[in-house]
């Protein structure tokens, strides 16, 4: 029944997976490297024993997906951005400043904080990788779901793989939070999932006062990361009008190809995406042949593209052709940006819903 599928199948071929909400996890993303693997013939990767060809395709796969990351605009900007606020916040006598990197699922927000924090971690710790006892330079804690003041602190003391009760006061927790990051002198604090707080709920409203004790108790610059933040309720209220005087938003939008400047920049992404796959056989830049119905498709989202692209790099390794089918890469494009939509449709119902409950009340 599945016996074909499974003969494709690699059972063998390790996952990655970083649990970035842990320093343990965190430390093994920063110190991961995936160089990209040597240009080779077709003639050269037949002549490999197939142990050889699994580890040269383990090495394509980890490169493509892990280590490569295609330099946009708009990871430019938000690393301009968080550069801007850490220097701002050199100042003793400033009110601390901040980032807060918004837009749609898909469109780089969680890759360009995380891509930075680890650039950021490994210029501290140096060429060695090593620093000095208990530095941990970058924190990441996603918002939980249905967040209150105390768990979201507590996220922050796992995060530094910190021992402590359930039954402990709040109070206590933060303190212990904030004198650990300190300890630490952690520099960067990486808040995902921060869509997650719509103040127009009272618990939320305590987690982004608690947010706030730690960024004035802690020498961290804090970036928030999340979906649609102005849409979810973020900036509701006086504790929503704070968090805009002191965080500077940078917007993480579709790709526009309406000019010539757009245009350019689109393919240099597809671009650069392409060379990420190192397949043997693919033809220089082709998929910028067909720049245009790759936007349309993918509604402008890097996230979607890379998606597509990427398994369409895997199926090529599998199939042996070393080359993209791009009619393929275009269909499965097209059934993603039905799913994305429906789900779209979906989301706007459920927040229509909150927002008439919540006026409700």
């Amino acid at each position: 029944m599945l016996d074909d599928l499974f003969d494709d199948l690699d059972l063998e071929t390790p996952t990655l997976e970083f649990d970035y909400a842990r320093k343990e996890g965190w430390e093994q993303f920063v110190s991961f490297d995936a160089s990209q693997p040597v240009e080779m013939s077709i003639g050269d990767y037949e002549a490999l024993s197939s142990t050889e060809r699994a580890l040269y395709n383990l090495g394509r796969e980890r490169f493509m997906t892990v280590e490569f990351r295609v330099s946009t605009p708009s990871l430019r900007n938000a690393a301009k951005a968080i550069q801007n606020a850490m220097a701002d916040n050199r100042s003793p006598d400033a009110s601390k400043s901040g980032v807060i990197i918004s837009g749609r699922p898909g469109y780089g927000k969680t890759t360009a904080v995380l891509e930075f924090g680890r650039a950021l971690e490994r210029r501290r710790r140096g060429p060695s990788g090593q620093s000095r006892k208990n530095f941990i330079p970058v924190a990441y804690v996603p918002v939980p779901t249905h967040a209150t003041a105390k768990t979201m602190i507590s996220k922050i003391l796992d995060f530094y793989g910190a021992i402590y009760s359930q039954t402990t006061r709040y109070d206590t927790l933060l303190e212990r939070a904030t004198g650990i990051m300190r300890k630490a002198a952690t520099q960067l604090v990486i808040i995902d999932d921060i869509h997650r707080l719509d103040l127009t709920y009272r618990h939320n409203e305590q987690v982004a006062d608690a947010l706030k004790e730690v960024s004035e108790r802690c020498p961290g610059t804090m970036v928030y990361a999340g979906v649609d933040v102005a849409k979810n309720g973020l900036f509701w209220g006086s504790r929503g009008e704070q968090i805009m005087a002191r965080f500077e938003v940078v917007h993480f939008d579709r790709y526009e190809v309406d000019s010539p400047e757009g245009f350019a920049v689109w393919g240099r992404v597809i671009a650069e995406l392409e060379s990420s796959l190192c397949l043997l056989q693919q033809p220089h830049l082709e998929l910028v042949s067909i720049a245009r119905e790759l936007h349309e498709l993918s509604g402008g989202s890097i996230g979607r593209l890379a998606k597509a692209v990427r398994r369409g790099a895997r199926d090529a390794i599998g199939n042996h052709t070393e080359r993209l089918d791009l009619d393929l890469i275009l269909t499965n494009l097209a059934a993603g940006r039905a799913t994305a939509q429906w789900v779209e449709d979906e989301e706007g119902e459920r927040r229509a819903r909150r927002r008439h409950r919540a006026r409700a009340r």
